[in-house]
């Protein structure tokens, strides 16, 4: 299952439209219908952003902004990286540990970090998203509680 399925079946869930998603979510409809379809970055910078909140045993939200909000996101240029520096520095893990156990190399987890990646544009979309169908972000990427990639489909 892609992470493009789970939007669009909470979408559904929700009676939207991809117009009406798409709007609120500040995007046009052909970048959100690219979404939907897993034609987009999100499909691996969502599930990663996932991977980091379990590592550093933060919630999700609190790498977008801080306040866990998504009209607190985008407020600076590569808030995502900086978020993410300082939950790890306060947890005290060092930079490659957590790229070790994501299975990147140490300097995209230093693209990460300085804010230089598409996990900047896509996090705030998803978390917009998450507000907009009123579930925890986290829940797309882990829809009953699964990775996306154990899944076939849910309910």
């Amino acid at each position: 299952m892609k992470l493009g399925d789970v939007l669009k079946k909470e979408r559904e869930r929700k009676k939207l439209t991809a117009a009406d998603t798409s709007a609120r979510l500040g995007i046009s409809v052909e970048q959100y219908e690219q979404m939907e379809a897993g034609d987009s970055p999100a499909e691996e910078w969502g599930p990663r952003l996932a991977l980091i909140a379990i590592e550093l045993k933060t919630p999700t939200s609190r790498f977008i902004s801080e306040t866990g909000k998504s009209a607190q996101a985008r407020q600076f240029e590569g808030q995502c990286g900086k978020l993410i520096k300082t939950h790890r520095e306060k947890r005290g893990v060092a930079q490659k540990d957590l790229a070790e156990k994501l299975g990147i190399s140490s300097s995209e987890m230093e693209s990460v970090e300085n804010g230089s990646t598409p996990l900047e544009l896509y996090a705030p979309l998803l978390l917009s998203f998450a507000e907009v169908i009123d579930q925890p972000i986290f829940n797309l990427f882990y829809p009953c509680g699964l990775p996306l990639e154990k899944l076939t489909d849910y309910p």
